[in-house]
Order: C-alpha cells, then structure tokens, then sequence
C-alpha cells in the first residue's frame, strides 16, 4: 500500500519504513498516553495538552500510523473533514477537538497523533495508543489429551482464540523458568518430554475486559528404570537393611518407575522353592540360615517394550546390641581402657587407637591396662575403639585427662520461708577422677541426714540450711587420677556491700542506685532502706522501699520529692541474716526558687533599670550646664595670662 504525503509524490511502504527508521532517533519522544477498549464499543481520544484560547485561528490534524485521519480548521470556524474511508464511524469533536470512533473493531487499534498549530503560535503534538480487545469466548487447549514418551523430540499444545495474553500452569503451579518450555503466542512446547512433564495443563486467555481458560493433560511414557530392592522387617530388627536376623520376617520389595506400571517377576535363591509370586512384594516368613543368598527382580513395561533385572544378596546375621560403650578408670597407679559391644553374631572385632599398643580382638569385651610411666601427651588425647561386626561399623571414645583448670563456685538459694541452700560446684578438665572435698582443712564424709550432701560423680557439694557465721570460711576440694591431681579452695563471706553510688534518677524525683558486691560473698537478696522527710516515723528510722533477688546490682527508687533530701543505703541479706549495710549517701534536694524570690528578683531588676536612667539624665544635665558657663578669652586677657607664664618661667 502506498502513502501520498503530497500531491503527486507517493513513496512505497518500504521505503517509507526504511526513511523512518532513520528518522526516528533524530525526532524528539512525543507525550504519550494510552486507552484500552473493547470491540464494537465506542470511544473518545482526548487530547492530552492544553487547547489555545478559542479566538486563537488553529489547525487540528489526527492520524493513525502515520495515515492522516482527520485535518481542517479547528479553530474559530470549525471545518475537520474525515477521511471518506473512515466515515462514517469517526468524528472530531468541534469543542473539544477529540476524536469520536463508533462501532470499534480491531483493526482500530494502533498510535494516534493528534497535532494542533494556533496561528502564529507552536506546534503541540501527542500520541494515544488505542487498544481494542475482543470478548474471549470458548478456550480450548489441543490436543487434549497429549501422549509422549520420554527422549521424544517435543510435544506441542495450542490454546485458542488468542484473544489477549496467554499464560500457562501445570497442576496449578506456574512453569517456572524450565529451558525446555518455549511460549510462542497461544502454543507451549515442551522440549525433550520427561516424566515429570506429566500432568494437567491450564491456559488462561486474558485482557482488560474478559478471561477464559482451556485445560488439556499430557501422558508421558517412560521405564521401567533398573529395579530397587528394598527390605522391610518385623520383629526387633526392624530398622535393618543389608541384613535379617534368624527367625525374622520380612518383605522384599522391588521398585522399577514406570509409566505404565512395569510387570514384575522374581527368582528365588533357592531353585528348589516353587512358589514364586509376580507382584512387587517378596514376603518371607521366619527366615533361616539356608534362606541366604542372590534374589533377582525382573521389570517389563508391555507399552515401551523394556525390560531390566536387579539383584539383592540377602545376609542373615545377629547384630550386636546398641552401640560400643568406651570408659576409663584408675588401678591404683595404673589406668585401664574398657571397651565394650556385646550381642553379636559372629562376635566383633575390637581395637583400641591411641595407646601405647594397638590390640586387637575378636570379643564382645576388649580391656587394655596402661602402666606408668604413660607416654608423653596420653592426657587429653582422644582414644577411639574401633568396632567392626558383619552388621556394620561402629565406634566411641574417650579423652583421659590429668585434672587441670579445677575450680570452686557457688550459688546460695533462699525458700519462701528464709531458709539458704548452698550447692558449690568442683569444676575444671578430669577423667577419671576423684574428689575429695574439705572444710577448714578437714575432709567431708557425708552420712545420711547430714547437712551435707555430694552430687554421685562427686563433682556437686549441697549444704542444706547454710547459715552464717557458722558455715562461712575457707572451702576446698582436691581432684586426682593417675595422671596427676590439682587442689582449689574458696572462702565464702557473709553478706557484704564493696560499693555503691547514687546519683538523681533519669525521671524528676528519682534515684539511681547502682553496687557491687564480692565475688565471694554469699547473699540471696538486698534491702533498699532510705530516710526522707515523709516517712512517718522517727527520722533515726530506715524504711525498706524495695527488697531485690540476688541477682540484682542496680535499681531506680521512684516518688521522691525533688525539693527535699533523701538518705539511702543497701541491706545485703543471707536468708533472713542481714549483713553490714552499705556506708550512707544523701541525695541532696534540688536547687529551687520560691515565688517570693522570683518576684524580688523582677522588681528589684526594674528599680535598678529606673535608677539608672535617673543617673543618665543627671549626667546630661550636668555637662550642658558647665558648657553654658564657660566664655571664650579675649585677646587683652590671653595676652596678660601669657605675660605670666613668661614671669613664671624667668623665674
């Protein structure tokens, strides 16, 4: 098709397209705006800029596609002729100098550039982008159903009318960004079908005025891939899975993955055993020993005309109980390594590595003495029993270690009824070990009903009802093996402040307290006591406002008035035993002016002003006074007054 731009020139479509493209990067972007429509509707474009004043001569031109549509004189005498072509259905208003389309279709659709020239003024220019969508009606996906097979080429499915965009689900679930998917208008191709590609395919046709969907399912053949033998257990064994205990039941099951599902078939171990069954599950009951051996499965898929076999060679053992134990304990001045895995069947191979000599043993029990003197870096080093059975490999270990870094802590807890409970704690790097624990020196024997009472690893001291003075002092606890020993004590104190501070709180009328205490002091709670001047009693009085846990080392006293002046101090408390209080701080009152003062100050400031004032206007009035007196000197008398200075200096 041909575009006369004058009269008698018309230039061909391509080389129109041609001229444009090199046109286009030099043309400075138009504004643009866009309306979507819906076909056999009607519709308005607006112009989108401002019109020149009405008595303005102008001449409005509308074209589409670079096709003029519409061109005249707007304004002021209308006179906009439309193309014959698209008469009657378009029409430019004569307000407003919008273009009116009756009966879309969508071959309406395209970029409208509207362009007015006033009179001796600039060109405006812009583009609307019409839309026109039909109704989507009646999708539908082919071809439904799909078939394919795994390693085919592609599969292809058509959604229809194209009417809008086109997505696509499967299952419900977007595609993702799968390569093998390539979207082309309404169709979907899956590239190289896998078995996964499966399932239920949805596409939705959709623009601004309407939606449908069309669904289609795809089948893909595939397998039978090589069969999986599975075993499953009854009785106590049932988490086995390369082995079977005597007298236990159990299923073999085969898997070959098939579309359709594959026949199955098996051969038996024993050729003598008749009774072979075509399903997937082998059961055999109460296994015995003569049971053991080679079981074939064997997949065949009719559709893809494959088959394929798979073996399982069936063990039947008695697997050790649970898992390897490893311990360490002292000989007298010796150590001796136990490493025990009993319940096997045949028994289990035993070794040690780490010690002096690798031993090793085909018993439930493997036990290893060490002498002195012991090989340099035995104390920490890890020392591992391997444990190999028939059923399986396991493994423990264990770190011997001389006692080092051995310390004593404590922690003191109060009952509801005031009653402290001590429990001091031995701790630090041991194995073996065992510790003696001493007060004053003398050694701890617990007996039953005693107050005392050791944790059984002996690492734990409790002394139930701890008061103080009695059970204050010095605490010590000693740890030894072969491999050395090491001694650490404590000295508990009673309840005791080091230091504190106060300070104004961070709210008007409050407190700040902050404290500290030693580490080994034993105290369960502290009492904030303060004197202040509303507090109903004798002023030598302190009044407890707040009772804190053990834990605590700061808090804020509230309701203070900040005009008065408060003393404080810090109660540390064993149970109900109350230790030294805390040195006394006051929290002066703040700094404050009454009313009186205040309005003192105003009028004593305005008396001061007035004075001086006064003052000033004194000082005015003195010094024009003097410059009223004073006359200027004739020269009869200059002349005698330097008569006299003369006298004065000869002299």
């Amino acid at each position: 098709m041909a575009h006369c731009w004058h009269r008698g020139t018309c230039l061909s479509a391509i080389f129109t397209g041609w001229l444009l493209a090199l046109l286009v990067p030099l043309i400075p972007a138009l504004p643009s705006t866009s309306l979507d429509t819906l076909a056999g509707n009607s519709t308005s474009l607006a112009i989108p800029f401002s019109l020149p004043a009405p008595d303005i001569p102008t001449v409005i031109a509308w074209d589409k596609d670079l096709i003029i549509l519409a061109t005249g004189n707007f304004r002021p005498n209308f006179s906009v002729p439309v193309a014959e072509p698209y008469q009657p259905r378009f029409r430019v208003d004569p307000t407003s100098g919008s273009l009116n389309i009756t009966a879309l279709i969508p071959d309406d659709a395209g970029v409208y550039t509207v362009s007015l020239r006033p009179l001796g003024g600039t060109e405006q220019k812009a583009n609307i982008t019409l839309r026109v969508y039909e109704e989507v009606r009646d999708v539908s996906v082919s071809p439904s159903p799909a078939v394919a097979y795994e390693g085919d080429i592609s599969v292809t499915f058509t959604c229809s009318p194209d009417l809008g965009s086109v997505t696509w689900t499967k299952d419900g679930q977007s595609l993702g960004e799968d390569p093998r998917f390539q979207l082309s208008g309404g169709s979907l191709k899956i590239n190289y079908p896998q078995r996964t590609d499966a399932g239920s395919y949805r596409c939705t046709v959709s623009n601004p005025f309407s939606s449908g969907t069309g669904m289609a399912s795809l089948t893909v053949y595939y397998g039978p891939d090589t069969p999986t033998i599975s075993i499953s257990l009854s009785g106590p064994d049932s988490e086995a899975k390369d082995f079977v205990l005597v007298n236990t039941s159990l299923n073999l099951t085969c898997q070959a993955p098939s579309q359709p599902p594959a026949d199955i078939s098996w051969i038996m171990a024993d050729n003598q055993d008749h009774t072979v069954p075509s399903t997937a599950n082998l059961p055999l009951a109460s296994v015995q020993l003569n049971q053991a051996g080679t079981y074939s499965c064997l997949a065949f898929n009719e559709r893809t005309n494959q088959r394929v076999r798979s073996t399982y060679l069936l063990t039947v053992a008695q697997r050790p109980t649970g898992s390897p134990s490893c311990s360490v304990a002292s000989n007298e001045s010796a150590l001796l390594f136990v490493c025990s895995w009993p319940g096997g069947s045949p028994d289990p191979r035993l070794s040690f590595r780490g010690l002096p000599e690798d031993k090793e043993v085909t018993s439930p029990r493997l036990e290893q003495l060490v002498v002195p003197p012991f090989p340099a870096g035995l104390s920490g080093r890890n020392i591992t029993c391997l444990a190999s059975h028939l059923t399986g490999e396991k493994s423990c270990s264990i770190v011997p270690e001389a006692p080092s870094g051995v310390i004593l802590l404590f922690q003191a807890f109060e009952d509801a009824g005031g009653m402290v409970t001590m429990e001091m704690r031995c701790q630090g790097t041991f194995n073996p070990a065992e510790i003696a624990w001493f007060r004053s020196g003398e050694l701890l024997v617990p007996a039953a009903g005693d107050r005392y009472e050791l944790s059984p690893d002996g690492t734990r001291l409790t002394i139930w009802n701890f008061t103080a003075p009695q059970d204050l002092g010095n605490y010590s606890a000693t740890c030894s093996n072969p491999l050395g020993s090491q001694s650490t004590n404590l000295t508990v104190i009673g309840p005791t402040i080091s230091e504190w501070t106060l300070s104004r709180g961070p709210d008007p009328g409050s407190a700040s307290i902050t404290w500290t205490v030693p580490s080994e002091s034993a105290a369960t709670s502290f009492r904030i006591q303060m004197q202040g001047p509303r507090q109903g009693r004798s002023a030598s009085e302190w009044e407890t406002v707040q009772v804190l846990g053990a834990a605590n080392r700061s808090t804020t006293v509230p309701g203070l008035e900040p005009t008065s002046s408060y003393s404080f101090q810090v109660v540390p408390l064993l149970g109900l035993q109350a230790g030294n209080p805390s040195q006394v701080l006051t929290l002066q009152a703040e700094p404050h002016l009454s009313a009186g003062a205040i309005a003192g100050i105003v009028i004593g400031s305005i008396l001061g002003f007035l004075l001086l004032l006064l003052l000033l206007i004194l000082l005015v009035f003195l010094v024009c006074r003097a410059r009223k007196r004073k006359v200027p000197p004739t020269a009869e008398k200059q002349q005698h007054y330097l008569s006299r200075q003369v006298r004065v200096i000869g002299v």
